[in-house]
């Protein structure tokens, strides 16, 4: 079950591929999304975010234009939890083993279809343990039986 809280970022100067990702993403159960058109836009809203953003899908020509690193710019970037970066140029989102499922960034070949996207969204939104209580050896037969309630109907109170 997608988690509807997540914070998504879409990074990617044309329009209809902004779109389609949206929509991909809206299929999978994911609607806060902001998009973007321009590196000077995200980093704008990047910068005055309040929270973090769980995932920025970008085009990663989106910064080279102005001679930025995207991928770089994530990694050390404390208001951008992952990153799926790609080329606008069929892909396959890597596995990423569970011990190093902290901070995923991916960089593809293309935009990533619904596979793709799918996957990584796995990866990204997988419930997280907290910790196991022991459950105690011995669970006393009035745990398993809740009170009987007491009617109060006729006291001295309803007169």
């Amino acid at each position: 079950m997608a988690n509807k809280t997540l914070r998504i970022l879409i990074a990617d100067e044309h329009p209809s591929q902004r779109l389609q990702l949206e929509k991909l993403l809206n299929g999978l159960g994911y609607y806060r999304i902001a998009p973007v058109d321009s590196f000077e836009e995200l980093q704008r809203l990047v910068q005055s975010a309040l929270q973090p953003f769980h995932l920025l899908l970008g085009n990663i020509e989106l910064a080279s234009h102005v001679g930025v690193d995207l991928a770089r710019f994530c990694r050390v970037s404390t208001q951008i939890q992952h990153a799926l970066l790609y080329h606008s140029q069929q892909l396959q989102v890597p596995s990423v083993p569970q011990t190093e499922r902290q901070s995923v960034s991916v960089s593809l070949p293309q935009a990533p279809d619904n596979e793709a996207l799918e996957s990584f969204m796995a990866i990204i939104d997988a419930p997280l343990l907290v910790g196991k209580l022991p459950l105690p050896a011995a669970v006393p037969a009035s745990a398993l039986h809740p009170r009987p309630r007491v009617n109060f109907a006729h006291t001295v109170f309803s007169r």
